[in-house]
């Protein structure tokens, strides 16, 4: 237990941030939710409340932000306007992510400090091209793209989005060097999350895509490319590690369990549900055949207890539960 300790988790009412604030709590500590709309955190809060008892968490408006008396800090909140605009999007993540940071360090009860990144600050998806990512390797590639004048092409709002998280991680590193905060610092940098929703309010983000490919529109999902995939819950875990444990500290934590494609969730989902009316195949989608080593944050899930990642199968058996399918 981590004797009621509270963890500042940003973004709360969120796909990813609930689970992170699911996992502190399961794990003894006690949380501290933000949220741009405190009524939007309302059924999270219900369902904590439930489950852990009343007390355990508490909702703040991101105006009001206070970490005084925090231990430490997950920042998971980014910016989804999905704007096509770099200069709207991009120095706005890293500043919120300094901000917290600067903030932190006048604050001496905070002992740790854990940024979600993303997969897409370390490289885009190629699929069918060999190569091999390691905690050094940076999508420098996709900040240069995000720059670029006017027109821009279809889709450029996700290059931008990639482009601020790896600013934003890279900000936090340099941050680091610089200041030497009292308090360690751990990113964890996760590939697609997978997994069920804490309320069924929560509807955005990657939670969406199990109910849009169970519906039958597959199609839709094709601008997604193959690449890992993560248990949302798994990822929660890592931040928990992050703070838990004393040895892990200036780390890159990898969320990434093992590739897919989306013909391979079809063919787990009609394994789950036989009856099920699910789409056809679909041709050309390649796989994902890059390299990374993920023995560390293996083993920090099985000092978490876990046997280590989570199984697609049980990922999207758990989602579909979730969400009453």
């Amino acid at each position: 237990m981590a004797s009621d300790q509270l963890v500042l988790v940003t973004g709360i009412s969120g796909f990813l941030g609930s689970h992170v604030a699911d996992q502190f709590l399961e794990a003894g500590y006690k949380v501290r939710g933000t949220t741009r709309e405190v009524s939007k955190a309302n059924p999270i809060k219900k369902a904590f409340d439930s489950k852990y008892g009343i007390g355990r968490v508490e909702i703040v408006p991101i105006p009001d932000i206070t970490i005084e008396g925090v231990h430490a800090v997950a920042h998971v909140a980014t910016i989804m306007s999905f704007d096509k605009d770099p200069a709207k999007v991009i120095p706005a993540t890293v500043n919120a992510t300094l901000s917290i940071l600067n903030s932190c360090l006048l604050v001496p009860s905070i002992k740790s400090f854990v940024y979600t990144s993303s997969s897409s600050a370390v490289s885009m998806p190629k699929p069918n091209v060999v190569f091999t990512v390691d905690p050094n390797t940076w999508n420098d590639e996709v900040v240069k793209a995000a720059w670029k004048p006017e027109p821009w092409e279809e889709g450029h709002q996700y290059t931008v989005y990639s482009a601020a998280k790896a600013e934003a991680e890279k900000a936090l590193w340099k941050f680091r060097d610089e200041k030497s905060p009292h308090f360690k610092i751990n990113s964890v940098v996760p590939s697609t999350n997978f997994g069920p929703v804490i309320t069924p309010e929560i509807v955005s983000s990657s939670a969406n895509c199990v109910p849009i490919i169970y519906g039958g529109n597959v199609k839709a999902l094709t601008g997604m490319l193959p690449q890992y995939y993560i248990d949302v819950r798994d990822t929660g875990r890592l931040h928990v590690a992050a703070v838990k444990f004393s040895d892990v500290e200036w780390e890159r934590l990898f969320g990434w369990a093992e590739p897919y494609n989306w013909n391979k969730v079809l063919s787990i989902l009609r394994e789950i549900r036989p009856q099920h009316k699910l789409p056809e195949n679909l041709p050309g989608l390649g796989e994902d055949l890059s390299k990374v080593t993920t023995m560390r944050e293996q083993e920090l899930l099985r000092r978490m207890g876990r046997p280590g990642w989570t199984k697609l199968h049980e990922t999207l058996e758990n989602a579909l539960e979730s969400m009453s399918m």
